[in-house]
This record gives C-alpha cells, structure tokens and sequence, in this order.
C-alpha cells in the first residue's frame, strides 16, 4: 500500500444537487443503518469490514482497533459503563467468521463527507466500494495472515 492511499486528497465540493439526493438517500439509510448498525453517518461507511457494527460509535472515533484503554473485560475506557465498540466488533467478527476483514487498514477519516450519503460516496467512487465476507479482497487478506502467522 503507498501511504498516499491512506488519505482523500479529493476536496472538491458537493454541488447543490448532489446534497439533495445525498439528504435522500441518508434519510433512507437512516432507516436501515442507524436502528441496525448504530450508524454514526460518517458518510464513509466501513460497516462491511468491522462485523456490521459502526466503528464510529467508539467516543475517540477510531476506524481500526481499539484504543489502549480497553478494560479486562472489554470495557470502554471513556464510558465504562459500555463495551468497548471494538471488543464488540471482534466478538461478532469471531462469531460470523470474518475475523480476517479487521486486518484491512482504512483511510483517515475525511471529515468533509461527514453527514453525507456513504452510499452516494461509494457511487461517486469518493470511498472504497464494501468488503463482502467471500469477496477476492477479504480471501487475500486472510492470505496474508495465514503466511504471517506460519513464518
């Protein structure tokens, strides 16, 4: 990976038009990603490659792993009231057997797509298209684990 690819050099803005169906389609998403996944509407979904939860739900925000802070048990350093959103991540990554898509690194976060449309985004082609569990991606990453962890 060049480490040009870990962030959005794009800073065009979204036109007038392109907000409006961007509010359309985050209404919709609103009703299947938020009661589902907890969606955050970072508008750079990655909900595909952390088990179906929303990373964005951790308080610091962090897009791959956890903080140093987890708790014994998994709990949350800034609320211990709460599981730790990655614990959570790996658990329900462990259980669908997908635990290899957490090895993917995604890019810094763009704040500029904050409160947009991830799906409009991934259309646009201003985010990554998902990571399905059986896709090539997700087989050469598990790759890659497997010869890391033999040599």
């Amino acid at each position: 990976m060049r480490s040009f690819d870990l962030v959005t050099l794009e800073k065009k803005k979204i036109s007038l038009n392109e907000r409006r169906i961007s509010r359309f389609l985050l209404f919709c998403e609103d009703l299947i990603k938020v009661p589902l996944f907890g969606c955050q509407h970072c508008g750079e979904c990655v909900l595909s490659s952390t088990a179906f939860v929303c990373s964005q739900r951790c308080p610091k925000r962090l897009r791959n792993g956890p903080c140093g802070g987890t708790g014994d048990k998994g709990h949350c350093e800034v609320f211990p009231e709460r599981k730790c959103v990655w614990f959570v991540i790996y658990k329900r990554a462990k259980w669908l057997h997908i635990t290899s898509t957490l090895y993917q690194i995604k890019k810094i976060h763009n704040w500029n797509l904050e409160e947009s449309s991830a799906w409009l985004n991934v259309f646009r082609k201003r985010i990554d298209s998902p990571i399905w569990p059986f896709s090539k991606k997700q087989k050469a990453i598990k790759e890659i684990i497997q010869n890391d962890t033999a040599g």
